[in-house]
């Protein structure tokens, strides 16, 4: 293939510059980065051919500042540049600038993106295009007392959202006044701070809708092509946690239609690039077209995969004004070959509400990933090896900063069946190492293991609903749980004997546990919620035979480890349990009459008590093994106090106070409004546990603020 261009610069950074930068090295182009201060010792920097500062960590003194980007373009000799997702992606003004630099922008130009970007003029166009639409008012909402007469127009609920908005940044679901005028006021503020543009819409909500969304591309030749569909819906706060391709609930009629509907938008507003056109459809197939997002989508590696096309090629081919290929554009509306999934790891923490966590990332090891090469929607993939993707931007002492998006990667499997590919996310999310800062790895293991999802029945409110009092923690079956026992006491073995062969805990190793044959041990199971002791016993045959017999039911089972395969202070330990054959045959000529299955576990650490921090199956515990005479004296120790922090509303992530709406001596109510605290570009509110009068207010409004760092103290009832 004839290069397009030789020189592409990417204005962007993270996972998806290092995405733009592969395909880029594929055709033999060479790579400009562009990054901010801290982000000098990035791997997109690492990576490209060629890299220049573009100014301090705020994005609006770098990473969105036009002329520094186009004028290192033009002083690296770039011919192109390729926007990424976020930041510029969608600025109609940056896509003239660059063309009329005499540079190509690798997107669409910005007639398409000013009348898409435009969610009040999108919905007009979309509706003139044959598509179908989701009620609600054709206009800008004036203030808040507009905003409540609309939507009791229009009909609760509502979703108050902003005209320029994306990312589910600028959005809140509103079912009375109240709800009406406080949303207004937040999404509003969100919007300027996100886009610059505080114009806000309001439309009727679709009551638990499933969020699909069409990939399309469009050359400058008059060709369309839309690519099977995406389901988004497992969401939290409007933003996407995991989606799949295609949708277990469209039939092949409703998703054509959907696709003829995406092709018949991208004609009516000359569109050009890629672009994705979101929908939402209840249960009887009923869509309405959402928005169109004129730019590369974060879940674009799901379609890929499902059809074996690099959808950044044909970006940057289309920029070049080449043709889509025959193959694609003969058959418009693709299906998908096989299953894909894509779970969004962050550095958030599910315990604690999802907030965000930022630091080095300690330890860093991904899940073996596969070596393929797109070769072609016109490709038989059915008999191709289940894959395993990730598309990241950071690597082990990489820092997540507080002042971009706290993604750490994309983790995407693809297999002929959704069986096979949540299988090998679920081993993909066993094997993934994060350590040194909170992640979701436990939480996306939680929603993989839910029989909703797993039966692919599941819409917008998955999430609120499968996880109503917040995620607590992945509760384990009694059978998992006594495997994690096992687990444990090999490794306290390994701990107190430094086992022989390397440090392996193995069956055939020459270790004599000091002389004995037997050793007995008290194992403490701890978990968010729960506590629960296990007896312990261990026999060295020829497998290591554990006896556990739980102190509250006295239930008793046996596990027989085959092998144990963890150095001491590993952060991942395979253990190979066998199991008795149930047969019938007497043949003597049966070579070994067991069946083994294999168990990830991962080490996290060791507590404060010594105790194993370990995770199974997105599950944590503690687990405190102990000799039968340290548990006799663990009785009498003095149990842990915990300090007591009721009497102050502490920060609960890290961020920028903006508002503080309530004043010294003032009394407030339960669940009043108390702060706003800015992280990540969304606005939290914070509100009273509980009744009381202010004592003093700690921080100022406009203060940068840690993790439970004290904004208010109350006074003592």
């Amino acid at each position: 293939i004839n290069k397009p261009f030789e020189k592409i610069l990417i204005a962007n950074r993270g996972e998806i510059a290092c995405r733009i930068i592969r395909t880029c090295k594929d055709l033999g182009i060479k790579t400009v980065a562009v990054y901010s201060e801290v982000d000098a010792n990035s791997k997109h920097v690492r990576e490209a051919d060629e890299k220049y500062l573009i100014g301090p960590a705020a994005s609006k003194d770098s990473y969105l500042c036009m002329d520094k980007i186009i004028h290192v373009a033009q002083l690296s000799g770039a011919q192109a540049i390729h926007p990424g997702y976020g930041f510029l992606s969608e600025n109609a003004k940056f896509a003239d600038l660059v063309e009329s630099s005499g540079l190509a922008f690798i997107g669409p130009s910005s007639g398409p993106m000013n009348a898409m970007g435009d969610k009040i003029n999108s919905k007009r166009i979309a509706k003139a295009a044959g598509c179908f639409t989701i009620p609600g008012y054709e206009g800008e909402v004036l203030d808040s007392d507009h905003a409540v007469t609309l939507a009791k127009e229009v009909g609760y609920p509502v979703m108050i959202k902003a005209s320029a908005g994306g990312g589910g940044k600028g959005m809140r679901v509103a079912y009375n006044d109240a709800e009406v005028r406080e949303g207004f006021a937040l999404s509003k503020a969100e919007a300027l701070s996100s886009f610059g543009d505080d114009r806000m819409l309001i439309e009727r909500f679709i009551e638990d809708p499933h969020h699909i969304e069409i990939q399309v591309l469009a050359d400058t030749h008059g060709n369309v092509v839309a690519f099977p569909e995406r389901e988004c819906s497992v969401q939290r706060r409007n933003q996407k946690v995991i989606e799949e391709s295609p949708s277990c609930l469209l039939t092949p009629k409703t998703r054509k239609l959907m696709q003829e509907q995406a092709i018949a938008l991208c004609k009516a507003t000359n569109y050009r690039s890629a672009g994705t056109v979101e929908m939402l459809a209840d249960g009887k197939q009923n869509f309405y077209f959402l928005e169109m997002n004129t730019r590369l989508q974060v879940e674009h590696p799901v379609t890929e995969l499902v059809t074996d096309e690099d959808l950044v090629y044909h970006m940057i081919m289309i920029a070049a004004n080449r043709p889509l290929p025959d193959y694609l554009t003969a058959q418009p509306c693709l299906s998908a070959k096989g299953w894909s999934f894509e779970s969004r790891v962050y550095a958030e923490d599910p315990l604690r509400s999802f907030l965000p966590s930022i630091g080095p990332l300690v330890t860093y090891r991904e899940p073996e990933s596969s070596e393929y090469k797109y070769e072609g929607y016109q490709t038989d993939t059915r008999n191709r090896s289940p894959i395993v993707r990730i598309d990241t931007g950071v690597f082990e002492g990489a820092e997540i900063s507080v002042h971009y998006d706290p993604m750490i990667s994309k983790l995407v499997t693809h297999a002929n069946s959704r069986e096979i590919a949540i299988e090998t996310m679920e081993r993909a999310l066993d094997s993934y190492v994060i350590q040194g800062l909170s992640n979701n790895l436990c939480f996306l293991r939680s929603v993989f293991r839910n029989k909703v999802f797993r039966k692919g029945k599941y819409g917008t409110k998955f999430i609120a609903e499968q996880y109503s009092k917040g995620f607590i923690g992945e509760k384990l079956t009694e059978s998992e749980t006594f495997d994690l026992i096992a687990v444990a006491v090999g490794m306290q073995v390994a701990r107190e004997q430094l086992i022989l062969t390397s440090d392996h805990f193995k069956q055939d190793s020459s270790h004599d546990y000091d002389g004995q044959a037997e050793k007995s041990y008290v194992v403490q199971v701890l978990g968010p919620e729960e506590s629960e002791l296990y007896f312990v016993d261990m026999v060295n045959e020829d497998a290591v035979i554990v006896t556990i017999r739980s102190d509250k039911s006295n239930v008793q089972d046996i596990r027989e480890i085959a092998d144990l395969d963890w150095r001491i202070g590993d952060a991942i330990a395979s253990a190979k349990f066998r199991v008795l054959n149930n047969t019938n045959d007497t043949d003597d000529e049966i070579e070994d009459p067991y069946s083994y299955r294999n168990t990830l576990v991962q080490f996290e650490g060791y507590s404060s008590r010594l105790g194993l921090q370990l995770r199974l199956s997105g599950s944590q515990k503690e687990l405190v093994v102990m000799s039968p005479i340290q548990h006799s004296l663990s009785n009498h120790m003095l149990p842990i106090v915990a300090k007591d922090v009721s009497k102050y509303l502490l920060c609960p992530m890290p961020g920028t106070l903006i508002s503080l709406n309530v004043s010294e001596g003032q009394f407030v109510e339960a669940g009043q409004q108390l702060a706003i605290v800015e992280a990540m570009k969304m606005q939290n509110v914070l509100r009273a546990a509980k009744s009381g009068v202010v004592k003093a207010c700690r921080s100022k409004p406009g203060s940068h603020l840690k993790v439970d760092q004290i904004i208010l103290e109350f006074a003592s009832p």
